[in-house]
């Protein structure tokens, strides 16, 4: 899973992308995951991100945590919809009878939906559409041009003067930094796992025994992540963060060809989307 976070080296047109234009791809899917409602339309855009890994051509280890972590997500939105689906008529089948003693007369009886399980799978879309392109954003960008795009992202000149848009720079590296402890967090509990299991640390059995594990784990990752921003912010502080206002960059972001056929595209894309859910054929309706 670590390696759905990481910035994955190669050459690819992705790979040659200016980071802003890719940015600003990952804002108009996240919007049109948002207005869009109808079944069809979520499959085309969580559909039209699918081409860009092809073009990546990502390695095995990140296929198959991909594959993963999708099915998670997909399988999370349709097991808690075809149980709490307000819109359903007919159950499929009861999984906790009204009379059964506490649960029943508490919650009226737990049923499932078939519709609701439909209906659970389209939405899913929505979250799997972002997630998709906020990877394809991560493992194409180094991390050093994604905070120059975050803090520049915007640069025009009046007069004699430049002005720049963005965020400020300290929120930019804020911001890459901790995208990037995710991976670290993972890769923390992988070791201290194992070293767990060396000291005779036994995690087969049932849920009581994998939650007593959780709890070897927790306080010893935390210590390790504090351990990790620390080191983080003493190397900051050495090479001269925020030691002055005016800072200068030693690689520019300068937009090519390719860059403005990429930003052609997601204009008219979004806006192909925005047109349809306002003329109401991506509003969002019950199944």
């Amino acid at each position: 899973m670590r390696s759905l976070f990481r910035y994955e080296q190669k050459k690819s047109i992705l790979h040659g992308l200016d980071p802003r234009v890719k940015l600003f791809w990952l804002f108009g899917v996240s919007v049109l995951s948002v207005v869009l409602g109808t079944p069809f339309l979520l499959a085309v855009l969580f559909f039209s991100t699918l081409p860009f890994w092809y073009v990546l051509r990502p390695s095995l280890t990140r296929i198959k945590a991909m594959f993963l972590l999708f099915g998670a997500i997909a399988g999370s939105f349709i097991v808690s919809q075809s149980l709490f689906y307000y819109w359903a008529k007919e159950p499929l089948f009861t999984l906790i009878p009204a009379s059964f003693p506490g649960l029943g007369p508490l919650t009226g009886g737990v049923f499932v939906y078939a519709d609701g399980a439909v209906y659970g799978l389209y939405q899913s879309f929505r979250f799997l559409a972002g997630a998709s392109a906020a990877m394809l954003v991560l493992a194409t960008s180094h991390p050093g041009e994604l905070i120059l795009a975050l803090s520049r992202f915007f640069e025009f000149r009046v007069g004699k003067k430049s002005y720049r848009i963005g965020l400020p720079y300290e929120i930019a590296f804020m911001l890459s930094s901790a995208v990037s402890f995710a991976p670290t967090m993972v890769e923390e509990c992988g070791v201290i796992l194992n070293a767990m299991q060396a000291r005779g640390l036994e995690l087969k059995g049932g849920l009581r025994s994998r939650a007593k594990a959780l709890k070897y784990i927790f306080f010893p990752m935390v210590v390790n992540v504090l351990r990790a921003g620390r080191q983080l912010a003493v190397a900051a502080d050495t090479r001269g963060f925020r030691a002055n206002k005016q800072r200068t960059y030693a690689k520019e972001l300068i937009m090519s060809k390719g860059d403005f056929l990429f930003l052609t595209y997601t204009v008219l894309f979004t806006a192909m989307g925005l047109y349809l859910s306002y003329t109401g054929f991506g509003a969002t309706v019950p199944v």
